[in-house]
Parts: C-alpha cells; structure tokens; sequence
C-alpha cells in the first residue's frame, strides 16, 4: 500500500549470494538493455541504479503497484537469462522475489542515495563509488554521461539465425531527478553529487572479487544475526508507524472484501481499496480439458 508514484528501494540477490552479476563488459551491457527496453514497454522512473557481483539496488517509482510488479518481473526475468547464458549458469538465478520498501521522506531519500551508491566502498571493493567496473550511475549523475546497453532480440535470432550482433538494439536508461533536486540547475546537482563521495580506505576485495567464478559463494561469510526487515524508509519520526498503520488497515479492507468476493457478491468489488489486485472469483482446472 502506497501512494502513486512513491519511491521505492527495490533489491534482487542472486541465490545463495553466488557472483552470477560480477562486472563484465558484455554482461554490463546487455542488464542496462534489460532495463532500458522495459522503460520503453512499462511507466516507471528511474532514480539510480547499481548493480553488485550477487545482487542489485534500484531506486525507482511508478504510477501504480501493478506498473512496478511487471516492470521488475520483465527486468528479473530477462537479466537471468542473460546472465545465466553468458555464465552458462542453468540452475534458478534469483534467491528470492525482489523486495520493493517504499521512502517516505526526503530525508531518508538522500539516506538511502548515499548507501546504494556506496555500496562498493562499503564492502571494501573499490576506493571511490565511481571506480566500480560494474554498471552504477556515478558518471551518469556527476558527469552526464548516459547509460546505453544493447537488447538481444532472442526470438527473431532463434527465428532467422545469426549472431547476437545481428539483431541487437541499443537502448538509453534515462535518469529521472529525485524530488528533492528539481529545484536545483543542472550544474547544481552535478556539483552536489560530486561533493558527496568520500574515498573509501578499504579495497582488498577488489581482486578476489574480479578473479572469482561467477558460480562461487560470497568470499569469507561472516555470521550475522539477521535483523528483523523494515517495512519502509522513513527518517521523520512516526512516519514509519503512520505507514504501518495504514497498510495494516489496507490488508484488514482487502481481506475483508476478498472474503466476499469469493463467496460470489458482486457488490463486494467496490469494497476493495484503491490500487489492488482483485482475485478471481474461481480457480480454472485444466485437468479435465
């Protein structure tokens, strides 16, 4: 439950945390593809992206939950089939479904920008959020330099043959500014941007993380409690509790509505909250088609 256009942190992990998108420069190319086609085919704004060696972050809205659900079905969908051709990896790709949390506030919006593209720093992988060869959107923000990758027409290549060459299209993944900088010039963000970044003291994972296969596990695990995971970003006080207030009052409205759904009352369609799923009144068998 969220308003349109709400931001939203959205994050994929590969199973088992294995280096299935570890930086390459085919493999950076054909995800900014993925995602440049499924801007052109879904209403979705982009705000940042970067991808790791076992998972990804973007930071994204759309006009509505069903909007976001098939634009991240199309872009999971689609990067595992490349990455999984290009690694010749043919087991499941990622742990689990992406988790969408939404930001409430501006504050925790510039929170959550400084942790997504300080994720290589953080992890001791690189010095500077700009160094890490994988695709981030450093350049893209500081420099305006865009982000281009090539889409591979599969069927059309299994249809009529040839090389990937052959039926590749090139698509831009254009940035959206966030909210809190569309009063600011150009120049002003790109000048703000390059004053964020501070050089990371820590890169002795640079190299194994480069020479590892993409079918390894996480390098040196460490043991952690796993804390319990938030329902959303909100740096206000009592924003996250007025958020989990209204979507415990969302999922009590929907079930309620659902309940009678199910039972056959047409009426009970205009009991159903705004910007929902509405089930099927009955499940389809096939078996005795």
């Amino acid at each position: 439950m969220a308003e349109p256009n709400t931001l939203f942190e959205v994050t994929c992990r590969t199973m088992q945390g294995r280096f299935l998108l570890r930086p390459s420069g085919r493999l950076n190319e054909l995800i900014l593809g993925v995602v440049g086609r499924a801007m052109t085919m879904y209403p979705v704004r982009l705000y940042l992206m970067v991808v790791l060696s076992n998972h990804l972050h973007m930071i994204l809205s759309a006009p509505d939950v069903n909007s976001l659900s098939l634009f991240m079905n199309f872009v999971n969908a689609n990067i595992a089939r490349e990455a999984g051709r290009l690694h010749r990896w043919h087991e499941k790709f990622w742990g689990r479904r992406y988790t969408a949390l939404p930001i409430l506030d501006d504050a925790a919006r510039l929170s959550r920008v400084r942790y997504l593209l300080s994720n290589g720093c953080k992890e001791g992988l690189v010095k500077r959020p700009r160094d890490w060869s994988g695709v981030q959107c450093v350049d893209a923000l500081c420099d305006g330099k865009p982000l281009k990758g090539v889409w591979v027409d599969r069927t059309a290549q299994y249809i009529k043959g040839g090389s990937e060459k052959d039926h590749e299209t090139t698509y831009e993944v254009p940035l959206s500014v966030l909210p809190c900088f569309t009063d600011l010039s150009e120049g002003e963000r790109r000048r703000q941007w390059r004053g964020w970044w501070r050089p990371s003291r820590r890169s002795s994972l640079k190299t194994a993380i480069r020479g590892a296969r993409p079918s390894r596990r996480t390098i040196a695990p460490r043991r952690r409690r796993k804390a319990r995971a938030r329902s959303a970003h909100a740096a206000a006080a009592g924003s996250a509790k007025r958020y989990r207030e209204g979507y415990a009052m969302f999922v009590g409205a929907y079930r309620r509505a659902q309940e009678r759904w199910r039972q056959g009352e047409a009426s009970a369609l205009a009991l159903f909250p705004p910007d929902c799923y509405i089930p099927p009144l009955a499940r389809i068998d096939f078996s005795s088609a």
